[in-house]
């Protein structure tokens, strides 16, 4: 798996944990008021997950994108100093 695919693998087991989590929880001999409850209970989690893992890829995207930047930078930097040099021959 390659790091473009992990955002997808994380969503689709994410998004199959809840339904298996909702199907569990159809199937439970409980009062309806306690499966809605739990359902409940089970969709908050699922969400809070879900931003917990959002803000995981941002940050390491950012990282990423800070990383792009300073080599960026650097390749620039020596552009330019090589222009200088070249210029002073």
């Amino acid at each position: 798996m390659n790091r473009k695919q992990i955002p997808g693998a994380i969503a689709s087991f994410a998004v199959g944990a809840g339904i298996g989590a909702a199907v569990a929880l159809l199937f439970a001999p409980k009062s309806g008021e306690e499966l809605r409850e739990d359902i409940v209970d089970g969709v908050n989690e699922g969400a809070h997950q879900v931003r917990r893992t959002g803000r995981d890829l941002k940050r390491r995207a950012q990282k990423v994108v800070d990383m792009a930047k300073d080599q960026v930078q650097d390749a620039m930097d020596a552009g330019d100093n090589a222009y200088k040099q070249a210029k002073k021959a």
